[in-house]
């Protein structure tokens, strides 16, 4: 897992948007009136119901820029997703 140049998100899944909101202390209807859905698609993103098509990741970079996530945040929630793959956790 490699350093990413600045500004550059990369494949950003499902499981980060649950990371993120808790890392910046949002309710799943604040965070998901900054990405511009309705809260029960980000639910049903979060749970893995609902695909992650381009358009969801699209929103979600966007509130990320908004929120003012770093590289170095969003390497690091990589970093703990990677580790709790490694050990069997959901």
């Amino acid at each position: 897992m490699g350093k990413l140049p600045y500004n550059q998100k990369d494949e950003l899944s499902y499981k980060y948007v649950r990371q993120i909101r808790f890392l910046r202390n949002k309710s799943q209807k604040e965070f998901a009136e900054i990405m511009g859905v309705d809260f029960t698609v980000l639910s049903r993103i979060e749970n893995g119901q609902l695909a992650f098509t381009p358009v969801y990741q699209d929103r979600f970079k966007t509130a990320c820029q908004k929120l003012r996530v770093s590289n170095v945040e969003i390497s690091s929630i990589r970093e703990i997703l990677y580790e709790k793959a490694k050990k069997g956790y959901k």
